[in-house]
């Protein structure tokens, strides 16, 4: 197993100074962030962008962010990611019948129009491929322009973020079951 050495147990000031930032941010360090602290900088970055993206934009609706998050990580199988963020979407207003139907990969079902479109476009950064002109302009008008590329880089953020954790090990936290078996 490839995972990172805990830098809370002999740890540099900085990682130190951005563990106690985070903490009181974000409640509690574990999983990826805490391996991150292995290199302070990097990590501060990432959880600044982390942050913004899902408390400090106000570009979409909280359960269209939460869906597309959901989503992502069952493409990627993603179990860590999904864990994570499966309260936040119920927080959201997302269903438990559409949650259990991202998680077993079922048809989402009955979707807001807006949902849907951020589901689409996250299936085209995934693939890698331009969004249609079409699906891009009703983006824009739910979403306008930064709020479109706000959820284009939402979706590269937890690939990259799916990147650490299948890179690293990361394991599930305490008391998680496995959601994709």
């Amino acid at each position: 197993m490839a995972r990172l050495p805990d830098p809370m147990a002999a740890p540099t000031p900085a990682a130190a100074e951005l563990y106690r930032e985070l903490a009181a941010r974000r409640g509690r360090i574990d999983g990826m962030y805490r391996g991150l602290l292995n290199h302070p900088e990097l990590t501060r970055h990432i959880s600044d962008l982390g942050t913004y993206l899902r408390f400090g934009s106000g570009a979409f609706p909280a359960d269209v962010r939460e869906l597309t998050i959901l989503w992502v990580a069952r493409q990627l199988n993603a179990a860590y990611e999904w864990v994570k963020h499966a309260p936040p979407a119920r927080a959201a207003g997302i269903s438990e019948e559409l949650l259990e139907a991202l998680r077993t990969g079922r048809e989402a079902g009955k979707l807001t129009e807006m949902q849907q479109a951020a589901i689409d476009a996250a299936g085209y950064v995934l693939a890698r491929r331009s969004l249609p002109q079409d699906l891009q302009d009703r983006l824009l008008a739910h979403l306008g322009l930064q709020g479109l590329i706000e959820l284009v880089v939402l979706c590269g953020f937890y690939q990259m973020i799916a990147g650490v954790i299948f890179a690293f090990d990361v394991p599930l936290p305490a008391g998680a079951g496995e959601p994709f078996v």
